[in-house]
């Protein structure tokens, strides 16, 4: 087994995490010597992304520090997203190894990421960001889904209902539920509306 930090050394968050990181591998050391403490089969190691390029390429490395666990050379259940304390790490070290012979492989899940969105005269902008992480912008995918996409106050549900019959209003919201894909890497799609006030008479519907 193999516990990898893959990190960047200009990214803040991978500095802070340093000292952590050699303390996680020096307890691992201890209990591995000790014979009265169960043993943790793992080696931890740092592989800057920096320096190994197409190594982060091929492991799609999209953000740093990216913390991953590996059996036989292969990626073993989804990225480390617990907290980054050393008493975490070993009891996810020794979680994983313990219940290693009844747990499945998992398939790697996408990265869920925070988006805030940037209010500017005729244009907003809607930017892929992480509490935690630093982005790899050459190796992020920008694919997405719009759940939903509109303006003004939100109209009233039996509001919604009398006026949801007219074309207008079924045209209000033409981004809703739409699956906008890509298939390179550091590209987005660019959304182009126009956003036309609209009033309705309600009381006479």
């Amino acid at each position: 087994y193999v516990f990898v930090n893959f990190f960047a050394p200009w990214c803040i968050w991978c500095q802070r995490l340093e000292p952590t990181w050699e303390a996680v591998a020096e307890e691992v050391e201890r209990m591995n010597e000790e014979s009265d403490v169960e043993n943790i089969d793992v080696s931890i190691v740092k592989v800057d992304c920096v320096a190994n390029r197409n190594l982060c390429g091929a492991q799609r490395i999209q953000a740093f520090p990216t913390l991953r666990f590996f059996k036989d050379a292969q990626q073993y259940g989804i990225d480390y997203k617990l907290d980054r304390t050393v008493a975490a790490m070993i009891a996810f070290l020794t979680q994983k190894v313990s219940l290693e012979k009844t747990m499945e492989d998992w398939h790697p899940r996408r990265r869920q990421r925070m988006l805030e969105i940037k209010e500017h005269p005729g244009n907003f902008h809607i930017e892929a960001r992480s509490l935690n992480h630093n982005l790899n912008a050459a190796m992020t995918n920008l694919s997405h889904v719009v759940n939903h996409l509109s303006f003004g106050t939100p109209l009233a549900k039996d509001v919604v209902r009398k006026v949801s019959k007219y074309s207008q209003f079924q045209s209000g919201t033409p981004l809703d539920g739409g699956t906008f894909m890509t298939r390179d890497y550091h590209q987005a799609h660019h959304h182009y509306c126009n956003v036309v006030s609209t009033h309705f008479e309600v009381a006479a519907l």
